[in-house]
Parts: structure tokens; sequence; C-alpha cells
């Protein structure tokens, strides 16, 4: 009996077909993983956006009211008019890690070609001892800052019309004073992907009630 061998072309006709069944075989599993991946992605964005409101709330919970300048709103717009504002709130939050009641700073700090280290995004300040509308915002150090949420691209803060006669019903976002009944902020986190400034971003907004 005579053994009767492969030519080249059956060969890789065989290959062709066994790689053309395992593409087909793999193309649900690639786009089942590659959706899960979205998903994902999807929902740790939203959960860090909400991790960083709870901070801000559990400073709002703790506020120091017998303070006649407890809160603190200054209104800012960067360039492109996306919100660059600034949140200062004196509370005694930082007891629960032993520390003393302070001024927390909120405000949006930016990358630069002078320092490529530093991670722009949301940050967070403590500042024993000062009082919110005493604290220059402009002279925050970003290395003695804390790091809330990285690409944070718009930040805002705002006390809603009528929220309290305590605000005499002052629409303007600009505040200082004792605390409002209620504050509305709001977080847009994306990077940009293109010299256009488009990409893709989540947003949250949440409304603290404050009683």
């Amino acid at each position: 009996m005579t053994n009767r061998a492969f030519t080249l072309i059956e060969v890789l006709v065989a290959v062709m077909l066994t790689g053309l069944l395992t593409t087909m075989a793999l193309v649900p599993v690639v786009r089942a993983v590659r959706e899960v991946a979205e998903v994902q992605a999807s929902w740790g964005g939203r959960t860090a956006l909400s991790r960083a409101l709870d901070f801000i709330g559990r400073d709002l919970a703790g506020a120091v009211r017998l303070s006649p300048n407890v809160l603190t709103v200054r209104d800012h717009e960067a360039l492109g008019g996306l919100a660059d504002d600034v949140l200062l709130v004196m509370t005694s939050a930082p007891a629960m890690r032993r520390k003393s009641a302070c001024t927390a700073a909120y405000k949006i700090v930016e990358g630069g070609m002078m320092n490529t280290s530093l991670v722009p995004g949301l940050y967070r300040w403590e500042l024993p001892g000062r009082v919110p509308n005493t604290v220059n915002t402009d002279r925050l150090d970003p290395d003695d800052g804390a790091l809330v949420l990285p690409f944070v691209r718009e930040f805002s803060a705002e006390i809603p019309s009528g929220s309290s006669s305590r605000i005499g019903g002052d629409t303007d976002k600009n505040y200082s004073g004792p605390m409002p009944n209620g504050l509305i902020v709001k977080i847009v986190r994306g990077e940009r992907t293109n010299s256009y400034n488009e990409g893709v971003y989540d947003e949250l907004e949440r409304i603290f009630v404050i009683p």
C-alpha cells in the first residue's frame, strides 16, 4: 500500500479552514467580553463620580454651624465655558480620623507642561483654623491637597433658588455665609480624545438637602 503525502495546497486549505472556524467560534466570545468591559467601564465611571459626591456630602453633613460663615461658593468659568467653581465648607468631618475641624476646599487642578507628574482632576484641601471666605484658593498648592477624582473637566456648585430664607432668594452662584438648606453639585469627568476637545464623558449631579 502506497502512502500518499498531502500537497502544499491541501495543507494551506486545511489551515485556512481551521482558522476560519476558530474565528467564527470566537466572535460571540469577543463580543460578549467587549460588552462586559464597556458596562464595567461605564459603571466604574459613575461609581467614581458617586464616591466623590459622597465625600463632599460628608463634609456638608459635618458642617460647623456655629460659625457665621460656614459655606462659600465661588463661581468660576474656564475656557470654553466649562464650570470651574470652588467650594469651601467648614467641617468637623476629619474628627472621624482624629483630626481637628477645618475648612475643606474643593477645586479643579489642571495639569501643566511644567509639572508632568501632576494628575489633573478634582482636589481637596484641609485648612485648619481657616474660615471659608478668608481662603485664597488661587494660592492652594496641589502638593498640599489630596486628589479626590482624576480627569474632572467640570465642577459646579450652586445653591438652589429659594432653598432657604437665610440666603434671601439670591440666585447668584457666588455665596458666602451660613449653611443654606440645599446645594447642587455637578461633576463631569473624562479625557480629551483629540485636538477638538471631543471625547466621552461621564457626569453626575446631586442635590444635597441640608436639614
